[in-house]
């Protein structure tokens, strides 16, 4: 007889091949349940369905799921289809505007764990969709980060990079979503910035190779 569970809160679960990859944002740790795919169903909204009572409180007792459902909503990211366009270089004014919101967005970043960043991204009230409409203002943004970044001290990999990126778009009013993907054999984690399908200031070939595990 199966048993319904559901991820624990700061849980999330993605079936990679024959595996199940646990990201667990509250220790800041991945975790890799080998040929897990094969007893464990990961389903949405974190649903995970087992065979048993044995299975159920593997997962229960590691605190990777509980038995009610939780109050808060998880979401799925969009498939990842198109990214964004470049644009000309931008004038001397939007650098160095750009440069000192980089700058102060690298202040906020350094110091803070996974969950800190992750609760700080953006306000329920503001989602990503995929009806968005002002792309000139996004291209000319992210076109001014990505020529300022290299001047930006301590710029580091994925996490850092698209942290800053946030703080910058969410100045000019757009809040895309952030997501964070898993691969395995090697392990590796990466996350992007999406709005809808299109991924922004990365490229479709790099995230493709990624199966998302979490989405803020």
């Amino acid at each position: 007889m199966t048993v319904e569970l559901w991820c624990a809160a700061g849980v999330f679960l993605a079936p990679v091949d024959e595996d199940i990859v646990v990201l667990d944002v509250n220790a800041d740790q991945y975790h890799c349940l080998l040929d897990g795919a094969g007893w464990m169903v990961v389903g949405e909204g974190g649903s995970v369905t087992v065979p048993d009572e044995s299975a159920a409180n593997l997962l229960l007792g590691a605190g990777f799921a509980v038995g009610e459902r939780p109050r808060s909503t998880r979401r799925t990211p969009h498939p990842a289809r198109r990214q964004l366009a470049t644009a000309s270089p931008p004038s001397s004014q939007t650098i160095l505007r750009t440069g000192f919101a980089l700058a102060a967005a690298t202040v906020s970043f350094r110091g803070k764990s996974l969950r800190q960043l992750v609760r700080s991204c953006r306000p329920a009230s503001s989602p990503a969709t995929h009806a968005f409409h002002d792309v000139p203002t996004l291209i000319e943004s992210v076109t001014a980060v990505q020529a300022t970044l290299p001047w930006i001290p301590f710029e580091g990999e994925c996490l850092q990079r698209t942290f800053l990126v946030r703080c910058v778009l969410a100045r000019r009013g757009i809040h895309p979503d952030w997501v964070f993907g898993v691969r395995t054999w090697p392990f590796v984690a990466h996350c992007w910035l999406q709005i809808g399908d299109l991924v922004i200031a990365d490229t479709l070939d790099r995230v493709n190779r990624y199966t998302p595990i979490m989405v803020v």
